[in-house]
């Protein structure tokens, strides 16, 4: 039976030439429900060694340079025809949703190391709907309050509450992936729209000097590998 070695999914069907593979392989379409795959016929899935990774990449890079939204898959997965179309099925409509989310934008990755010596941080959570100082507000500054609201919310690293005013109007979504690896804290990945990563970088320059306890370190900006629902399983 024939194989596919998944590299993304897309929203519309690219309008200009796919270019090969990592493996020089072409790439061609899988188009099922409002959702578009693209793949490369490849037997089994190549080693992960940092040219493979590097050539992964950069087929995602250069589908992201032709598709609006686009949802990088994760290296080395390969699967029967057949049961690529069944998850694309089955997985059409969160796959929708992200790519809705994933539309006109990109990923930057902040990078959390553990200071030698860190320093003790105290951040009060406000799980409280709107206060009375926010009432007379305008919609634009509710709407900013209300965001950092549901940011404190979630789980989060709390060295960073002093970048989150200046974040605010860049970051449309985040996730946090704590790390067991010290000095490395966690890996905080921020979706912003592209063409912005500059405006993102220059944000967090310019408020290292109110961040204590850690160190950052910005890359990007990527294709939004961490805003991707998990690709099929390797079979």
């Amino acid at each position: 039976m024939s194989r596919r070695y998944l590299y993304a999914v897309v929203k519309h069907r690219p309008v200009t030439p796919l270019g090969p593979g990592l493996a020089g392989e072409p790439l061609s379409l899988v188009a099922v429900a409002d959702v578009v795959a693209v793949v490369g016929e490849m037997a089994d899935a190549p080693a992960a060694t940092p040219d493979t990774l590097r050539g992964h990449d950069e087929v995602v890079r250069r589908l992201a340079g032709i598709s609006d939204a686009i949802l990088p898959a994760r290296f080395g997965t390969v699967q029967e025809a057949t049961a690529l179309a069944e998850w694309l099925t089955d997985a059409a409509e969160g796959l929708g949703e992200a790519l809705d989310l994933v539309t006109g934008r990109e990923q930057m990755t902040l990078h959390v190391f553990q200071d030698e010596a860190p320093v003790a941080v105290a951040v009060e959570v406000e799980a409280r709907g709107e206060s009375a100082d926010e009432r007379g507000l305008g919609p634009g500054a509710r709407y900013l309050a209300e965001r950092r609201r549901h940011w404190l919310r979630k789980e989060r690293v709390p060295e960073l509450e002093p970048l989150r005013p200046r974040l605010d109007a860049l970051v449309t979504a985040e996730r946090v992936e704590r790390r067991t690896t010290p000095p490395l804290r966690a890996s905080v990945y921020h979706l912003i729209e592209r063409g912005r990563s500059a405006e993102y970088r220059d944000a967090v320059e310019a408020s290292l000097d109110l961040v204590v306890g850690v160190r950052l370190r910005v890359s990007g900006p990527w294709a939004p590998y961490a805003f991707a629902p998990a690709s099929p399983a390797l079979q």
